[in-house]
């Protein structure tokens, strides 16, 4: 049975270090090396960022982190509505991404959610 760990914070940016620090402590309890654990958490910041960006009328986020054979799955969503005149992901935040994770799964019909997949690499 996988092992997921869940936390809800308030959309605000001064609660989004409790979401790094979830995500710091359970990489360094599964032995990323540092470097990897830095790398995600400037992921759970892009990810938080991008999302209260495109949503509106928001409240908390919701991220989950999914322990996996090769690392950990980060998945995170926002309880506001899409908005429609902003893009999910800028140019920027895909290659900050995309640099960082293996595989980044965006949200689609209207639903404000991103998954991020993250190995341990090497040390």
């Amino acid at each position: 049975m996988p092992e997921i760990v869940s936390a809800r914070i308030p959309a605000d940016t001064s609660h989004v270090s409790l979401l790094r620090a979830i995500a710091t402590a359970l990489a360094a309890r599964l032995d990323f090396p540092v470097d990897r654990i830095i790398e995600l958490q400037i992921a759970v910041d892009e990810v938080c960022s991008r999302l209260m960006a495109v949503a509106k009328d928001f409240t908390r986020i919701e991220v989950d982190f999914e322990i996996v054979d090769r690392g950990m799955v980060v998945r995170a969503r926002v309880d506001g509505e899409r908005r429609t005149d902003r893009e999910f992901l800028t140019e920027w935040s895909r290659v900050i991404l995309e640099a960082i994770a293996e595989d980044i799964e965006p949200s689609k019909d209207g639903v404000i959610e991103i998954s991020l997949a993250v190995a341990k690499g090497t040390t």
